[in-house]
């Protein structure tokens, strides 16, 4: 069954806060770092993968294999994203500013990848839906990007819009019709204190709808999973997708297959 968490905005790196160990998800893992004043995390990913995602601020990297980068981001909604795709065996240093705010997923991986720096400049950028679901997506590891399980990416609504819509679901093994994949949502509202959406997840063996605030993740590892956002607001939210296979193809609700 889906899970709704709220991640608490203290300093600090909360590793893996969210992972298959307190919650229903079998492959992602989902850590916050928060920094008030200048940090530096020094990590090994041992056998998996990792995507850092900046949300605001200042971050530099420094990997084992010679990777060096520094990225800045105002914030979620005025700028597109900077991340960093970590590979497993890979000794690597954060380096963190005053006032930055990262977010991280995780997962066991195969194969053998090198860590990658994802610019603004280097992400995918589509506007997606029509009429009131329509919202703008970036991708920031597509299917096609060198990486073992993790797909993920950005969406931000258009104000008072909804999204995934028409309902679509993608947790059966069934290619070329629908791939399995567990996915999770880390979302934020502007204004945000009085910001808030809804998603509710459902098949024809469950039915949860939860509110969405600033801060809060949601679990989804099966289920259709509309979004919607009150007027006069707008909502963002990073997801990630992991699964045994790395091919991606969602499922529309047939009763709403007109809205495609």
């Amino acid at each position: 069954m889906a899970l709704r968490f709220n991640i608490t905005k203290k300093n600090g790196f909360q590793k893996k806060i969210v992972s298959p160990e307190n919650s229903d998800l079998k492959f992602l893992s989902f850590s916050y770092c928060y920094a008030n004043k200048k940090r530096i995390i020094e990590e090994f990913t041992e056998n998996e993968e990792w995507l850092w995602v900046l949300i605001s601020g200042r971050i530099t990297i420094y990997t084992s294999s010679g990777l060096s980068e520094t990225g800045t981001r105002k914030n979620a909604f005025e700028e597109d994203p900077v991340s960093f795709y970590i590979s497993p065996k890979t000794y690597y240093t954060i380096e963190l500013a005053p006032k930055t705010e990262v977010i991280v997923v995780s997962t066991v991986a195969e194969g053998n990848f090198m860590p990658v720096f994802i610019p603004p400049n280097l992400v995918k950028k589509t506007k997606s839906g029509k009429s009131n679901y329509q919202r703008s997506v970036v991708d920031i590891l597509p299917q096609e990007f060198p990486a073992s399980k993790i797909i993920a990416g950005e969406t931000i609504h258009n104000v008072g819009n909804w999204s995934c819509f028409p309902p679509h679901k993608h947790d059966r093994d069934n290619m070329p019709w629908e791939s399995k994949q567990e996915e999770l949502y880390f979302c934020k509202c502007q204004p945000e204190k009085t910001g808030f959406g809804v998603i509710r997840i459902y098949d024809d063996n469950q039915d949860t709808t939860f509110p969405i605030l600033t801060n809060d993740l949601i679990t989804i590892p099966s289920g259709y999973h509309p979004v919607g956002l009150i007027p006069e607001h707008k909502l963002y939210y990073f997801w990630a997708l992991a699964g045994e296979k790395r091919e991606f193809q969602r499922c529309t609700h047939p009763d709403y297959l007109q809205y495609e």
